[in-house]
């Protein structure tokens, strides 16, 4: 593998063909350990690229989860227990207005 990193996609499509290379291909010794470690070079680079993605992943979701406060709402509800009301966050049922 480079010194320059890659991107998922394209360590993927990498580990791909040289598996396709050590099933389908007369190889020697040599040429299939020498593809089995540029395979595990791949494999190395993608795991550290998944890895800093869940990373920020996490990141994210406790950045939104500090962001995000729980609001006081109000959801239309068709019929609700037969009087065509709202139901309020807390469950309860309002009149509509007529």
């Amino acid at each position: 593998m480079a010194d320059r990193p890659q991107s998922f996609e394209v360590a993927l499509r990498e580990l791909r063909r040289i598996v396709e290379s050590l099933d389908q291909e007369e190889l020697t010794l040599d040429q299939a350990l020498a593809l089995f470690e540029q395979g595990v070079s791949h494999l190395r680079g993608a795991s550290r690229l998944l890895d800093a993605a869940h990373g920020r992943v996490e990141e994210l979701i406790e950045g939104a989860a500090e962001d995000l406060s729980l609001i006081g709402f109000e959801v239309e509800a068709e019929g609700a227990e037969g009087n065509g009301g709202a139901a309020s966050a807390e469950g309860e049922v309002a009149e509509e207005d007529t």
